[in-house]
């Protein structure tokens, strides 16, 4: 019988905002030549939506780093009475 293999423990390291946005920005720089806050910008517009990951690798990893559009209906969501 062959041996159990170690698993590798693996961690959850929180960071911070401005470790968060400096990740964004550097990852819209290599991937599109833009800044991380123009790229947030365009994203919220809509302008990003099109683009292709086979024509443009890492662009899903960059969407899936920057913040989502939070829109205003969202805050309004009232709450469930409890009975």
């Amino acid at each position: 019988m062959p041996k159990a293999k170690k698993s590798a423990r693996t961690e959850i390291r929180w960071i911070s905002k401005n470790e968060a946005h400096a990740i964004v920005d550097s990852i819209a720089q290599r991937v599109l030549k833009i800044s991380g806050d123009r790229f947030v910008a365009e994203w919220k517009a809509g302008k990003h939506r099109k683009l292709d990951s086979d024509a443009c690798p890492g662009v899903i990893e960059l969407a899936l780093l920057a913040p989502l559009p939070r829109s205003s209906s969202v805050r309004n969501v009232r709450k469930r009475s409890r009975r």
